[in-house]
């Protein structure tokens, strides 16, 4: 048997978090988190990328609809912006979460 590439096994985590990755968000939308209303925020977010760091660790790149939930992120300009509101924050929490029921161990999130 030939082994799996590295690539490939990258591929595979990008598959196995997206498919689950709008339907934890949207779980994890509470307040004083961004609230769900009408699901576009949740159904945009993806992961993009899966690089691995210089130390050995996946590193996971996501995005989603900028435009208008970047007025949120902290650092923004407006009185939108705050902590508990920052895609970011959800996001990345939510990635969190399905990494650890697919019991994928240390790795960082960045979005792109």
């Amino acid at each position: 048997k030939a082994k799996a590439s590295p690539a490939s096994s990258m591929l595979q985590m990008i598959a196995m978090i997206n498919k689950e990755l709008p339907d934890t968000v949207r779980k994890n939308m509470q307040p004083p988190a961004l609230e769900n209303r009408s699901g576009r925020f949740a159904d945009s977010v993806r992961v993009t990328e899966v690089a691995q760091t210089p130390r050995g660790f996946p590193s996971v790149g996501y995005t989603y609809q900028r435009r208008p939930y970047e007025v949120f992120e902290m650092g923004s300009p407006g009185p939108w912006s705050s902590p508990e509101r920052d895609p970011r924050k959800l996001i990345d929490k939510s990635i969190r979460e399905i990494a650890a029921r697919l019991a994928i161990g240390r790795f960082y999130t960045r979005r792109v």
